[in-house]
């Protein structure tokens, strides 16, 4: 019998194995892309969060708020995002996506599932079957990381 260690390493194996061939389609969105890595976080925490301040952005990164202002001042020159009031605090300007900028980061996050479909449409059913118990599997796992509950194996 396979011990868990090594099911483990199979399964990391084959996951590296996956993204490398995944990452060689140039139709992703991000190569068309002429942002920076900072400016991709902000627009990737903006679509998480639907709006954030400056300093909610600074603290997330882990920059300074002068860090913050300039990518954001491009990411506005861009037409990605955008500066508002907040509601509460009239001191405060809170920075959102734009209708471009949500197109465009949502673009970035979905592009790999037409791929995806592609790829699981010549599998059997059974084969299906089987992907779809790992992938409920592995969500239950994560969900459950994100809340902070660390449940055991089975």
């Amino acid at each position: 019998m396979i011990d868990k260690a090594r099911i483990i390493a199979r399964i990391i194996d084959s996951q590296r194995q996956l993204q490398h061939q995944l990452a060689y389609d140039r139709s992703h969105p991000l190569f068309d892309s002429h942002l920076t890595v900072p400016q991709l976080k902000v627009l990737l925490v903006l679509s998480l969060e639907g709006s954030a301040s400056g300093q909610d952005l600074g603290r997330i990164m882990g920059v300074s708020l002068a860090t913050v202002t300039g990518i954001v001042d491009r990411l506005v020159g861009h037409g990605l995002v955008v500066r508002r009031e907040d509601p509460n605090d009239r001191r405060v300007r809170r920075i959102e996506l734009t209708a471009t900028g949500t197109t465009m980061i949502d673009g970035i996050i979905t592009a790999g599932i037409e791929r995806l479909q592609q790829m699981l449409e010549r599998l059997t059913v059974d084969e299906l079957h089987t992907i779809d118990r790992a992938a409920t599997l592995l969500a239950r796992v994560a969900a459950a990381d994100a809340c902070g509950q660390h449940p055991g194996p089975d």
